[in-house]
């Protein structure tokens, strides 16, 4: 059971793999029907045509290369890939290679991996964590601000009147449902008069983001939250996965929209009984592993101005790509995932900056130490 738990934690840790890391039989295998009367494509190796796959999966549905200029650019890598799958000897080597001419895409989200890959991966994660002494993933009194295999739990400290939650996958724990967990936790919080809510998200790479929203809404007024910008890049493989898209696709083009991003509609909030705002002093703990929803989350609370973030520069951008659509290529067992939406943050003066800076750097490699800054700086004695 408790190596389960340690794999499931490794997992939410390996942010840039977990986006493709699922049933890869149930993937959508891209198709080369195109270039079956395609001479210089029947001639090349596996790793060639799998190659030219990727490069027009990229180009014709990520919303970076929406424009021309970034799609001529793209495709001059061409001639320099297909060269180098010539020598390639294993599917693992091809990764490597479309990962790097990827190169200044900034988006985990694509990526194209090898179950060997995510084997390997986790192992390493796993002996990382463990010459690093720690060894045990329980809630940890000693060591707060370590790891804990749950996907998410809180701890109490009345006499610093701080309510530590380390959230670290944006999901539901079916055997404790984040709603009523949350309630729970608030509850306690009021019934303790706790003045200060913790955030750990320093292993979070992300999940859903309902589950997000849900925090946010004990925290922030829903009717007055300043929100993302969705732009959707209508591309052929995307209505592989989503069919009703085909129509809008359609009528977006007769509108004289020829591949350019589709400005989602914003959400609508009808009939909604806002839970009641926490009013305490909340703190978020942002680390490299902070990715996705998680970033989101904090993207939210820094351009709507409620909470403090702590930790380190992130590695996501607040303006980012997502909505990922998985797929396998059909020559070899390479397999992987590419966005096809771009979502501008909430403060649209600040959508082209690459990173967030916490509002105060804090060494998180030191637990013990970022947990007694924690404690000391916004700690308040009962």
């Amino acid at each position: 059971m408790m190596k389960e738990k340690l794999l499931s934690v490794l997992i939410v840790l390996l942010t840039g793999l977990t986006a493709v890391a699922q049933d890869i039989s149930k993937l959508k295998v891209l198709s080369d029907s195109a270039y079956q009367a395609n001479t210089m494509y029947q001639t090349c190796n596996k790793y060639q045509k799998d190659a030219i796959l990727f490069m027009d999966l990229v180009a014709e549905t990520h919303p970076y290369y929406v424009k021309p200029e970034r799609r001529e650019e793209w495709f001059s890598k061409k001639v320099a890939l297909l060269e180098r799958c010539k020598s390639l000897e294993t599917d693992e080597a091809l990764a490597d290679a479309l990962n790097e001419v990827l190169g200044k895409l900034k988006d985990k989200h694509t990526c194209v991996t090898t179950t060997k890959q995510v084997k390997e991966a986790t192992l390493a994660e796993r002996k990382k964590l463990m010459e690093a002494g720690i060894t045990s993933f329980a809630p940890d009194r000693e060591h707060i601000m370590r790891p804990h295999a749950t996907v998410y739990d809180y701890q109490i400290f009345p006499d610093k009147s701080i309510c530590y939650l380390q959230f670290n996958k944006c999901a539901n724990n079916p055997a404790d449902p984040f709603p009523t967990f949350l309630d729970r936790m608030f509850a306690e919080m009021e019934a303790g008069n706790i003045k200060t809510l913790v955030v750990d998200v320093q292993y979070n790479g992300g999940g859903s983001d309902q589950y997000c929203s849900m925090l946010i809404e004990h925290l922030y007024p829903i009717n007055k939250i300043k929100t993302f910008t969705a732009y959707t890049r209508l591309s052929n493989f995307m209505t592989e996965y989503f069919p009703n898209a085909v129509e809008l696709k359609k009528n977006w083009e007769k509108e004289g929209h020829k591949d350019e991003l589709y400005q989602e509609p914003a959400n609508k909030i009808g009939d909604y009984q806002q839970p009641k705002l926490y009013e305490g002093q909340v703190v978020f703990v942002m680390g490299p592993k902070t990715f996705s929803s998680a970033g989101n989350l904090l993207t939210h609370a820094r351009d709507n101005h409620f909470g403090t973030i702590i930790g380190t520069t992130s590695t996501f951008g607040p303006s980012h790509y997502g909505h990922v659509l998985a797929f396998r290529l059909p020559n070899t067992e390479v397999y992987g995932s590419v966005s096809c939406q771009f979502f501008a943050r909430p403060d649209e003066s600040k959508t082209d900056e690459p990173c967030m800076q916490p509002d105060i750097e804090v060494n998180l490699d030191d637990k013990d130490a970022s947990w007694k800054f924690v404690i000391e700086k916004y700690g308040i004695k009962q």
